[in-house]
């Protein structure tokens, strides 16, 4: 559901944490804004409503360039006031991934699962499944339950599929592991995007008398190495034929003082595969 603004040469997506009140959403976007670098990230923003009940906090990310497109994503938090539901669902409205923040603590569990269906609800009235969402849940306060309680409450949720992370959120544990995997998942759908914006070109018109050559298409060499946030090997990457697929090309790593999202694009036309990693410098703390 990502925008791309062709002439401005940018792409903007759209990441929702929903969970039930005090699940700690909050938490997650605060410590997000906190680990990344300045250039990275923007002013956390916490809003309310005109009567003041209701707050939820948005924050916009830089991820630099996607195939020379000028790339961020704003991640918003949902509030969690029971009077809320119909703001929660218009922060929803065009949401490109999901993370469902699933409070671990016993007596919140029926919450949680109350939460979820709030979150179909929400989604079908905008015409969307659940299952059609790039979605990742974070199982939040581990501290605080038995060592059973997560796979009771995922056996509850039944979301069977959807990478999962056990998380403190309020010490940053599982925080950047969670909003990485998601943000892989969310920049393989704004590919899409960047590919729906891009114009292609006009066949050559036949002259008579004389076929037209086919396309020769060069193969492309080995991968150089990883390509930083700014895409440095972009050129590479346009020679790749619009239809490919993308996969994963091994576990996302935050440690250090950096986010790794690895990533194959796999040409469907050749079968030639490039390796690219995005990275995401992060203060240390």
């Amino acid at each position: 559901m990502g925008t791309a603004d062709r002439d401005a040469r940018e792409i903007h997506g759209k990441i929702v944490y929903f969970g039930a009140a005090g699940a700690g959403k909050t938490s997650n976007l605060v410590f997000i804004q906190r680990k990344l670098k300045r250039e990275h990230r923007g002013e956390l923003k916490r809003l309310s409503t005109r009567d003041g009940v209701a707050v939820y906090e948005t924050l916009p990310v830089q991820l630099g360039a996607v195939r020379g497109y000028k790339t961020s994503i704003q991640i918003s938090s949902v509030p969690g006031a029971a009077d809320a539901s119909a703001l929660r669902r218009q922060i929803l409205d065009r949401a490109d991934g999901i993370v469902f923040v699933a409070d671990l603590r016993p007596e919140r569990h029926e919450a949680t699962q109350a939460a979820l269906a709030e979150l179909r609800q929400h989604l079908s009235s905008q015409g969307r499944k659940l299952e059609d969402v790039p979605l990742v849940i974070q199982y939040n306060r581990r501290d605080q339950a038995d060592e059973n309680a997560v796979e009771r409450l995922h056996r509850q949720l039944g979301l069977r599929g959807v990478s999962c992370f056990e998380a403190r959120a309020n010490e940053g544990t599982g925080v950047l592991q969670t909003l990485t995997t998601l943000s892989k998942l969310v920049l393989m759908e704004l590919r899409k995007t960047v590919d729906d914006a891009t114009p292609q070109p006009r066949p050559a018109a036949k002259t008579s008398g004389a076929p037209t050559p086919s396309r020769v298409v060069e193969p492309l060499g080995p991968p150089t190495g990883p390509v930083t946030a700014s895409f440095e090997g972009e050129p590479e990457l346009a020679q790749l034929e619009k239809g490919f697929q993308i996969e994963s090309a091994g576990p996302v790593d935050g440690s250090g003082h950096e986010l790794r999202i690895p990533v194959r694009l796999i040409d469907e036309a050749t079968g030639r595969r490039v390796e690219i990693a995005i990275r995401i410098a992060i203060d240390a703390l």
